[in-house]
């Protein structure tokens, strides 16, 4: 078991929808933990549900080359998404926390998001997450 791999921890095989860009991302189970539903503009346009992995736990089986990035507002973080698809994968906070990755869990395999817990930030205002809605 790797250090970055806890007992809690999954593998959760993702792909964009042409799969042109496919990866696994290693996070605790969605089955425990809240994924986070942001209001900001990106994420409601593209659909984002996001978890935090550490860049070390996302593995690109092909692809990773392919990704095209889109950067607005204050260009701080780059949106990352298959330029053939259109598929919105990542997103790369480079500036605020280079170890770490913004995963859209739209992409994983096999993930019923009706059956996930959503944690809602308000990034439209960037208020602090709450719990209570």
């Amino acid at each position: 078991m790797s250090n970055s791999e806890s007992p809690a921890n999954v593998w959760y095989e993702a792909n964009c929808h042409c799969g042109a860009i496919k990866y696994k991302v290693n996070v605790p189970s969605l089955e425990t933990q809240k994924v986070t539903n942001c209001n900001c503009s990106i994420c409601c346009k593209n659909g984002y549900l996001n978890v935090y992995p550490k860049r070390t736990d996302v593995v690109f089986h092909k692809g990773e080359d392919h990704m095209k990035g889109y950067l607005f507002g204050e260009e701080r973080c780059m949106h990352k998404f298959c330029p053939t698809c259109g598929s919105s994968l990542f997103v790369d906070p480079h500036m605020d926390d280079p170890e770490l990755i913004v995963v859209n869990v739209r992409m994983f395999k096999d993930i019923d998001v009706d059956k996930l817990e959503l944690w809602k930030y308000d990034g439209f205002n960037r208020l602090q997450p709450r719990y209570d809605v």
